[in-house]
């Protein structure tokens, strides 16, 4: 899938309405090397189906663009998703020494909100490219998110920071998720379902379908689905099927 182990080509914006879009337009327009497109303030940032993303100055806003070697699997699609999630956790983690969580499919969770997350898109056809768009609240206010993302996000504006900023998150970001990007393209996923899993903020613990059943949720699983269980049952959910879950407190 990819090979690359190092992003050169860092094209930074003051405001955009979306990193998605810009940087789906530099590939339509040729483009052909990996890049990253961040701009400090979004006016329409993107969340996965029909969500927005609040984007205020402070956050991390950008789209790596990978240009891929052959088609990618579903399955590796599927694992982009959480090693992007998993990425941004373990850099959170070690450089701020807070306990950072995923949430399944692909959102970051700090003390039970989110934190940031993630949007995947795969462009197929004369050009093979995976575009995958983070967003994190890192030194965002909260007073200056949208009032309807509002109750529901955190920022770390308010903790300690001194060794973090935005700069640097970028640079360890990008080796950390082009490493697992690598080990993608070998169809090696077991670290990130490991990873994943280890920080997984409902893993081994019960969670309520929108239909009213319970299950105990396993974690995803060596095809990337979400493994459920309760008694003799079992359930499998694709990341499309997250709806299905309902919010836990």
């Amino acid at each position: 899938m990819v090979s690359i182990t190092q992003i050169k080509n860092i094209i930074h914006y003051p405001i955009l309405n979306s990193t998605m879009d810009k940087a789906l337009l530099f590939v339509k327009e040729g483009l052909e090397q990996p890049f990253l497109v961040v701009a400090d303030e979004q006016k329409s940032g993107k969340g996965r189906g029909e969500n927005t993303w609040s984007s205020p100055k402070g956050g991390f806003y950008g789209t790596y663009a990978l240009p891929l070697e052959k088609q990618a699997t579903e399955q590796q699609i599927l694992f982009m998703h959480y090693a992007a999630a998993v990425a941004v956790q373990q850099v959170l983690e070690i450089e701020t020494r807070l306990e950072i969580k995923t949430k399944w499919p692909n959102d970051i969770y700090f003390r039970n909100k989110k934190l940031g997350g993630i949007l995947i898109e795969y462009l197929s056809g004369d050009k093979l490219f995976l575009l995958i768009g983070i967003g994190v609240n890192l030194f965002s206010k909260i007073d200056d998110i949208a009032k309807e993302c509002k109750n529901n996000s955190i920022s770390l504006q308010l903790e300690n920071k001194q060794n973090l900023t935005i700069d640097k998150f970028i640079s360890k970001l990008s080796d950390t998720l082009l490493r697992f990007a690598v080990e993608i393209s070998n169809n090696s996923f077991s670290n990130i379902i490991d990873l994943f899993n280890s920080r997984l903020n409902y893993f081994d613990k019960e969670i309520k379908l929108k239909n009213g059943n319970q299950y105990f949720c396993r974690g995803i699983n060596s095809s990337g689905k979400l493994h459920l269980e309760k008694e003799e049952d079992s359930l499998q959910l694709h990341i499309d099927d997250s709806e299905m879950i309902l919010e836990r407190d």
